[in-house]
């Protein structure tokens, strides 16, 4: 029974052998030739700094031209007695514009939305450096969700 087990382990050691990351730029499908800020911030900065290894190496590639826009706003969710906030809310949205091989018409436009809770505090800086923490995961985010739907979308951009 012992030997059966091990060796029904050794087998599944040996099939796992091949793992390779998904979303590799190597193997990538396609590559993004420009990417142009409509509105000059930092999220907009920053997702195309997150991008930017997705960019064009080579120009026999097929690519895409995104066109970024993003808003922030800052909500207080609620506030106490006094009306001090209490809790604030803060939602980014951006809006994705995917032209393909530099046609003058979006193939399709993306959208993505992420929101986040946190509650207020005495210190303002921690509270500032808190915010900007959050933010910055919050474009991570973004920037991976944007690759993950070009990357399941290509074929059905493209028609292939």
């Amino acid at each position: 029974m012992k030997k059966l087990f091990f060796l029904l382990c050794l087998l599944g050691f040996y099939s796992c052998a091949g793992y390779a990351p998904i979303f590799s730029t190597e193997n990538s499908s396609f590559y993004i030739g420009n990417i142009i800020n409509t509105n000059d911030d930092k999220i907009t900065k920053k997702l195309s700094r997150n991008l930017d290894n997705k960019k064009l190496k080579d120009d026999s590639k097929k690519n895409y031209t995104l066109k970024i826009s993003s808003d922030k706003k800052i909500v207080v969710v609620s506030r106490d007695p006094s009306g001090d906030a209490l809790t604030y809310e803060i939602i980014i949205s951006v809006v994705v514009n995917v032209f393909y091989n530099n046609e003058d018409k979006p193939v399709n436009t993306l959208k993505f939305s992420s929101n986040f809770s946190y509650n207020n505090q005495k210190n303002k800086f921690n509270l500032d450096q808190y915010r900007r923490t959050i933010e910055e995961n919050m474009i991570d985010k973004i920037s991976q969700d944007i690759v993950v739907k070009l990357l399941l979308n290509f074929r059905v951009f493209t028609g292939l």
